[in-house]
């Protein structure tokens, strides 16, 4: 319903929520919304660090939609309309991407969804390996865009410096008060605008005024940005280490997209994790950033909807 307005404002194609609302998930309450039937079969859309589940675009939702499938979508713990730990974190003893799987869990026993296939983009992606490794009865099939198996792996370090630093940083965010523009960053659509801006490849042009309208409308019409998000859910990355022993567990079917310019989480990332999940499919995404830009999201659904249909995406 409020993305409804939105993508009016906007000019986007339109598909209004089937519900909408709050569920009680993991001690904590998550904001929810749902596109298409709900007899059909289940996608779960789980978003990124520091990005509102409006981040999930009707661009990207609808085509999933007229597919057949009944698509959700979900603000994490700290972000937008669910529940801010604000009172409750603690910089020795953070919350992990376990308990935000958890969370994710708890919403779709909410909802009386017995399985869904799950999408995860960035820290999403980690989030639903975590679900396809501790919670398989859940996931019907992983999908994990631009995401790492170990964000802090120093192999895919660029110099000498990163690559002895990464291993240091949970230690830090332990025990440091890191204040500075990655960790906290300013609560001004500018300020979300030009991140994006440096987080996308140069294939396709920067929709500037897309995510001003997007960042201008999610600060002031929705709960706001959480200035904590960003180090909060950066933490439970830090806190949860690596996955990499543990992706041989995953029997779900697997399907890897990630972008060869991402300036986040570099290619090197996918191309270390996606062959310890067996039979991952994969799809390199040319000259795309850490983004999914209305342009490639053709090839994406293309490959998508074939790798949901148990087809070959290549």
């Amino acid at each position: 319903m409020i993305d409804f307005k939105l993508n009016l404002k906007l000019g986007n194609m339109i598909f209004p929520t089937t519900q909408s609302g709050k569920v009680l998930s993991n001690g904590i309450e998550l904001y929810y919304e749902t596109f298409g039937q709900p007899q059909h079969p289940a996608i779960l859309l789980i978003m990124g660090l520091d990005a509102q589940c409006v981040m999930w675009s009707m661009r990207f939702i609808e085509p999933l939609v007229t597919a057949g499938y009944y698509v959700i979508r979900f603000d994490n713990r700290d972000i937008g309309l669910s529940t801010w730990m604000n009172d409750t974190w603690q910089r020795k003893n953070p919350y992990t991407l376990e308990d935000m799987a958890q969370d994710t869990v708890g919403l779709l026993d909410a909802l009386h969804i017995a399985q869904a296939h799950v999408v995860g983009a960035s820290m999403g992606g980690m989030i639903a390996q975590r679900m396809a490794i501790s919670h398989p009865e859940k996931v019907l099939s992983l999908t994990s865009i631009m995401s790492s198996g170990y964000a802090l792996n120093p192999k895919t370090g660029k110099n000498a410096f990163v690559r002895v630093l990464l291993p240091a940083i949970p230690l830090l965010v332990r025990n440091v008060a890191l204040k500075n523009r990655f960790t906290y960053s300013k609560i001004t659509p500018d300020a979300y605008v030009e991140t994006y801006r440096r987080l996308a490849g140069p294939r396709f042009v920067y929709n500037e005024s897309y995510f001003r309208e997007l960042y201008t409308w999610s600060l002031l019409e929705r709960k706001g940005q959480n200035p904590n998000a960003r180090m909060q859910q950066f933490s439970a990355i830090a806190a949860s280490g690596s996955r990499l022993s543990e992706l041989a567990q995953i029997q779900a079917p697997t399907l890897v997209i990630h972008g060869t310019a991402d300036p986040l989480v570099p290619l090197v990332h996918a191309k270390v994790y996606a062959p310890l999940i067996p039979n991952a499919q994969t799809l390199w995404l040319e000259g795309i950033g850490h983004e999914l830009p209305n342009g490639i999201l053709p090839e994406v659904h293309e490959a998508l909807l074939k790798f949901l249909n148990d087809k070959p995406i290549a």
